[in-house]
């Protein structure tokens, strides 16, 4: 079944650094059926603001694009922002309308972050809404629940980490990040607007490290990034990585459906099956 649309991407906007978004023009064309007209708008939010619009058209024929997208480039704005986070929305759409993507999934691509004198990094986009896991795990347990697995932070080693949350909807969204030895972080995330949790506030009064992990469950889903920095400056990142939704999938299979899947396994790798 063809879309007029394909579901919009996030990616994050850290203060501090340059952030640059090629975004793979074959991948495009590859969702379009016959010739058409892409329309592809960015939009970049702080504070629940539309700070920045830009919009290009894709012209699709013979199965190739006429020309390819420019490359999205958004200065550092931290200071501009006094030190707030924002982000950047990517979404495509036919320019008349009508139905020609055969797969409405979010096109994947990274965004690269660099400043001089600091360490480049780059990072993956997220759904802005439509992500499989998350819906599979709404269904399963009825709960938006996130989590990262290991968690180091370490005064003396200058060892920091933030969770990033954004909001890309009209609506507050009130979050709690619980870890497994029961302590918790508490935010409000606001409309269009994105909150950075420093998870420095795990740690106790005279307790200058701390390993553990963490789950965060909200009021609705979020979009939510983990970053590791410095913890004496934060806007020195060395990482930055999505978090992972707590999956519903079985841990364990019946024997014959685990042998119904290994044959298929072998099936596939002698080329019996496609």
């Amino acid at each position: 079944m063809l879309s007029a649309f394909i579901f919009p991407s996030i990616s994050s906007l850290p203060p501090g650094y340059d952030c640059r978004i090629s975004i793979p023009t074959a991948r495009i064309v590859n969702r379009v059926a016959g010739d058409a007209d892409i329309h592809c708008t960015i939009k970049v939010y702080c504070n629940g603001q539309v700070l920045h619009t830009e919009e290009h058209d894709i012209k699709i024929a013979g199965g190739k694009a006429v020309k390819e997208l420019p490359q999205f480039v958004w200065p550092d704005h931290g200071e501009e922002w006094n030190g707030a986070a924002g982000f950047a929305e990517v979404s495509f759409r036919s320019g008349d309308g009508k139905a020609v993507f055969t797969d409405t999934g979010v096109i994947s691509f990274y965004a690269i972050y660099s400043k001089p004198g600091k360490k480049s990094f780059f990072s993956d986009n997220a759904f802005r809404y439509g992500s499989p896991p998350t819906i599979d795990q709404i269904a399963a347990f009825g709960k938006y629940v996130d989590a990262y697995p290991v968690i180091h932070l370490d005064r003396k080693r200058d060892l920091g980490e933030t969770l990033t949350l954004i909001n890309p909807y009209k609506k507050a969204i009130r979050a709690k990040i619980v870890t497994h030895d029961d302590r918790e972080l508490r935010a409000k995330i606001d409309p269009e607007s994105v909150t950075n949790v420093r998870l420095a506030g795990l740690l106790n009064d005279g307790e200058n490290e701390w390993i553990g992990h963490l789950q965060l469950i909200a009021t609705n889903r979020l979009v939510t990034f983990h970053i590791k920095h410095s913890l004496a400056q934060p806007e020195i990142i060395s990482d930055h990585e999505h978090l992972d939704p707590f999956r519903a999938d079985p841990t364990h299979f019946p024997l014959t459906q685990f042998l119904r899947l290994k044959a298929g396994e072998l099936m596939k790798r002698y080329g019996w099956i496609n």
